[in-house]
């Protein structure tokens, strides 16, 4: 009876499966291109980056690849394993671990259905180790589902084998005493059943008992010299090869029980500092002995003789050594190379449809493994590494959909109750740093460029952390005044710290404006006062007189008066507003004034100028302040305003979507971009005019608003320490201005005041669709949607359903006050929902955008941001692009959209000769690598890039010296190195042409591009003095650029 953990060695070849092919591949490793003069290479000096992203994706494909071929015989059995084996129970340790990081509940799901199957019980042998591991899955579902039938039967079994003890030896002996823990494997099956029903019950007696038999074990099986694990007695003092036998998956059950075991107790109890001797012993061991190909040989101290990689044993290892890096029990510097060098090791042996090879199939030592090979217990292995590898490597806890709707909701799953579990979600993560009432919401600061830069500016720090955070709170308290966070009741903190505010004596006290100049204080005013309009009678209706009438003068104080020329003005109008409505003499004059001067700045379209720029300000704050002011209160005090108003609102129905990507994705373009989410404030705000709306597609404003929230909720980098990242995705200096703290992130939560529209609005019950994208947006070309008085162009891409967005740039950096206007916020020449802009690398690398090479030390490159636009005709968007440091620089722009990419005709003018770069658009190294490739067609030498996801090549057609690659460090919102493909030349005034083209294309992977699409152009002619190009299509259609 060969039923036991790993009591057989079974070499029989798990047949290959070719029938049954269902997983979707999400991406190729490897790419043939047919056609490719120069062989392909893997971007890398040094093994291939790790990150979040590209953990998680191997993660879900391995998942996912087990899932269905979970009723499959392996290990040459002759049927499946029992639901209940060993074996699955492994799998289930690593699949809970996934399930907890999964962006929805389908993984928990699997697992529920499985231990109901089952009906929670342990398998049928009392005392046997290996039936018990499929309890930890059912404590772990406790956890998840509070369900006490998921626990009782294992807690009945253990109450029992306490209750009557083997009476067996320790000594395996030939697989005659199986009751107790004779076997190493035992000691990942059995001891974290017990553990965790310790810290679920809170009896002592489980982990006595537990720790007892533990040791026992140790003392039978350690080896006290090489500090490893015999299999089970039958291996004590024998030798291989004159080494001992130390089985590198027996070790590897150990190993990973400890960390299981160390996660149940608290740092420094005697439950945690026995595990954690054993655990750092092993763990320096294990660096010494892994190969360098970096697994663990089978049998581990003998390299020579077993060099078949083995990966349930090295994933064994590489969870417990990350999880000792993530807790704090391992020194970084040392055991990452050998964590980053096993997972490397690991994903080169997933195969494309997901399955994790050469896993040794059942035994009990070192034996073999097959590249075609695997077992369900590899497969949980692997997830447990990978659940602990995403951490080290910056992954966080994302928002997970429970009970998805893909009936009302086919394309996100996502409702109304997810809107409101995903408000609740960001601000659980706020209060975890509130302990007591009376604690500010004041969070860690992050990157060098936000503030505070002194103690001085730490109350307004905190003020904007409490305003802010409200709007998040404000819909949530709407639903449920009685919320509790933290054992914090939400709507008691809020109005006690708003009190805390007019408290002469407290540390959050803010004086009344005492001089012209408002600053900072006046946002967060006018902030809490579009909370005190939502929900009153939970802030500002609880006060006394006395304390609103102090409130009152103190806010008015900062509302009455000066304020930023811009969309600050929507401050002193929500301040003013309110207190008029509360039967308070404001200035009504200059809420009149402040009013008209808003409705000045609208452009239309849709488009506000926020003076002098336009980006997500003039819809996540003009468009978005006006129809919420509209409707709390313009409408009845001044109608005629508030009609204004929802004329410049309603326009946005017809443009504004068109600015996102097919599966709702923003593009990451202007200043304040930490707020993200906020730029679907507008559209469910739409709802406030029903009879002006009845032909809009809910539906398809409803898709694009929760695409943009899983954009970011589901992002491992969108949270650090359960507070959202300053940056896009996460932390990212480039993208942060002076005038942000930690806090102010939580202007995103204006994106919540939706829920204030009734349940029953078509916004929240309209079928998911892909609106304009099912339908106009076909594929084979680029849609061009230009907007005449704001000069802004959006264009969609059906091809890859990206969007991209060209506007005004045209402020220098050298003496203003605020340089991040002309930085890479606004300058690209173009930004695209498909690729987050990387930032200028001062050494002459450059994404999307030109770059002079100037002669000054302090700034020895300069990027392209004064450009003036010219017009849009014909498909051709036209703008000049002057230096700022250069005399006598400029060049004439021409982009042209084609279906995949974009066609540059440019003319350079420049006095004096010129050295200049233009880039591309930069590819992350999300899935930790790039891959280059070069082709020569008509003599063109072709530059490629590809990073799983997207690939990159640049045409230069005519004028450039070379085309190069170049990868950086540090300057991409998505991952650490990013990969961008530049041209330069050296232009000089006596040339006779000063003509340059370029073609930019883009494609997915997997599928390379074809000759056809890198070497349409037939031929190029110029006119009138080199003033009109004509470029001729093999499909004899042409482009026209008119440069006069």
């Amino acid at each position: 009876m060969m039923f036991y953990s790993e009591m057989k060695v079974n070499t029989t070849n798990m047949k290959k499966n070719t029938t049954k092919i269902i997983l979707k591949i999400t991406f190729i490793l490897f790419i043939c291109f047919c056609f490719v003069s120069n062989a392909q290479i893997i971007d890398s000096n040094h093994q291939q980056e790790i990150t979040p992203t590209s953990v998680y994706k191997q993660m879900q494909r391995v998942a996912d690849w087990q899932i269905i071929h979970f009723r499959e015989k392996y290990s040459g059995r002759d049927k499946p394993h029992h639901i209940a084996d060993w074996t699955n129970g492994a799998l289930y340790v690593g699949m809970t671990k996934f399930a907890k990081m999964a962006k929805d509940d389908r993984y928990w799901k699997w697992l529920k259905e499985i231990g109901t199957t089952q009906k929670w019980q342990l398998h049928w042998r009392k005392y046997m180790a290996d039936d018990h591991v499929v309890g930890q899955m059912f404590l772990e579902s406790f956890k998840k589902f509070k369900d006490s039938t998921m626990i009782i039967p294992t807690k009945e079994r253990l109450d029992w084998i306490m209750q009557n003890p083997s009476q067996q030896p320790i000594t395996l002996d030939n697989y005659k005493h199986l009751e107790r823990w004779t076997w190493c494997d035992a000691l990942f099956m059995g001891p974290p059943v017990w553990a965790k029903l310790t810290k679920i019950t809170g009896e002592q007696k489980y982990t006595d008992w537990m720790l007892k038999e533990y040791e026992v074990t140790r003392q039978h099986l350690f080896d006290k010299e090489d500090h490893l694990f015999y299999r089970d007695n039958s291996f004590i003092d024998k030798l291989d090869h004159d080494n001992k036998i130390f089985w590198s998956r027996g070790n590897g059950w150990v190993f990973g029980g400890l960390t299981l075991l160390m996660d149940e107790y608290e740092p420094g109890s005697k439950p945690y500092e026995y595990f954690k001797e054993i655990y750092l012993k092993m763990a320096k061991k294990l660096i010494q002995i892994q190969t360098p190909q970096g697994h663990w040989s089978m049998s581990l101290l003998n390299q020579k003789y077993y060099p078949t990689p083995e990966t349930s044993g090295t994933s064994f290892f590489t969870f417990g050594l990350a999880w000792g890096v993530n807790h704090g029990v391992l020194d970084r510097a040392t055991y990452e190379p050998h964590i980053k060098k096993a997972w490397n090791a690991l994903n080169s042996h997933i195969t494309p449809e997901g399955m994790l090879g050469y896993v040794q199939p059942i035994g009990a030592g070192p034996d073999k493994s097959f590249k075609d090979q695997t077992e369900v217990y590899g497969t949980g292995a692997f997830l447990a590494a990978g659940s602990e590898v995403y951490t080290m490597y910056g992954g966080q806890q994302i928002y997970q959909i429970s009970n998805p709707d893909y009936i009302k909701s086919p394309k996100t799953g996502m409702t109304r109750e997810h809107w409101l579990d995903m408000a609740q979600y960001i601000l659980e993560g706020a209060f975890s740093y509130v302990n007591d009432i009376d604690d500010p919401l004041k969070f860690p600061k992050l990157g060098d460029v936000s503030y505070p830069r002194g103690d001085w500016q730490i109350p307004v720090e905190k003020l904007e952390g409490l305003c802010r955070t409200l709007f998040v709170a404000a819909p949530l308290l709407k639903e449920n005044p009685d919320l509790t966070i933290n054992n914090i009741k939400i709507a008691d903190y809020y109005r006690h710290n708003i009190l805390n505010l007019i408290d002469e004596n407290h540390p959050s006290f803010i004086k009344d404006k005492e001089k012209d100049w408002p600053g900072q204080t006046l946002v967060e005013f006018g902030a809490l006062a579009i909370s005190f309009f939502t929900i009153p009678e939970v802030v500002w209706e609880p006060l006394t007189q006395e304390q609103k009438d102090i409130l009152a003068r103190k806010m008015i104080s900062y509302g009455d008066g000066a304020t930023v020329p811009s969309n600050w003005k929507f401050f002193n109008i929500f301040v003013l507003s309110f207190f008029k409505s509360q039967g308070y003499d404001v200035n009504e004059k200059l809420l009149v004034d402040y009013l008209n001067k808003s409705l000045n700045h609208y452009r239309g379209d849709g488009w506000y100028n926020d003076n002098p720029a336009y980006d997500y300000y003039s819809m996540w704050a003009f468009q978005m302040y006006a129809a919420y002011w509209s409707e709390v209160f313009g409408n009845k005090y001044y109608p005629e305003i508030a009609k204004k108003f929802k004329t410049n609102f309603l326009d946005i129905k017809d443009s504004y979507p068109y600015m996102f990507s097919k599966d709702g994705k923003m593009i990451m373009w202007g200043r304040s971009i930490s707020y993200r989410i906020a730029s679907i404030s507008p559209f469910p705000f739409l709802g406030f005019y029903p009879e002006e709306t009845k032909g809009i597609n809910w539906g398809w404003m409803r898709r694009i608003s929760s695409g943009v929230l899983s954009q970011f909720l589901q992002h491992p980098k969108f949270l650090k320490d359960g507070v959202p990242t300053l940056g896009f995705y996460g932390e990212f200096d480039p993208a942060t201005q002076y005038y942000s703290c930690r806090g102010s992130v939580y202007w995103m939560g204006k994106a919540f005041l939706s829920l204030l529209l009734p349940k029953d609005n078509e916004f929240w019950n309209a079928t998911e669709n892909d609106g304009a994208w099912d339908n106009k947006l076909t594929k084979g070309k680029a849609y061009n949607k230009f907007f005449k008085t704001s000069e802004i162009m959006l264009t969609n891409y059906p091809d890859i359903g990206a969007t991209e967005i060209r506007a005004w740039c045209n402020v220098p950096i050298t003496g203003v006050k605020e340089p991040f206007r002309g930085s890479e916020n606004y300058n690209k020449l173009a930004y695209n929902s498909a690729f987050p802009w990387q930032a200028d690398d001062p050494s002459g690398i450059v994404s999307m955008n030109y770059m002079f090479k100037t002669e000054v030390d302090t700034i020895p490159y300069e990027p392209g941001r004064l450009y003036t636009f010219k017009k849009f005709k014909n498909g051709v968007y036209y703008r000049d692009l002057k230096s700022e440091i250069i005399e006598d620089v400029l060049i004439n722009l021409a982009d042209i959209p084609l279906k995949n990419g974009i066609l540059r005709v440019d003319k350079i003018n420049a006095k004096k000769p010129l050295d200049f770069i233009l880039g591309h658009y930069s590819l992350p190294h999300i899935n930790g690598y790039i891959k280059k490739s070069v082709q020569k067609i008509k003599n063109k030498e072709i530059q490629i890039i590809d990073n799983g996801q997207y690939q990159l090549a640049v045409i230069p057609i005519k004028g450039w010296d070379v085309v190069t690659t170049k990868t950086t460090s540090g300057l991409h919102p998505e991952a650490k190195e990013s990969t961008v493909i530049n041209t330069r030349a050296k232009y000089k005034p006596s040339q006779k042409d000063n003509t340059y083209i370029t073609i930019m294309l883009w494609k997915k992977s997997g599928t390379p591009f074809t000759i056809e699409e890198l070497s349409f152009i037939k031929k190029i002619e110029s006119e009138k003095n080199n003033k009109q190009i004509i470029i001729m299509k093999n499909d004899n259609s042409k482009h026209i650029i008119s440069f006069e």
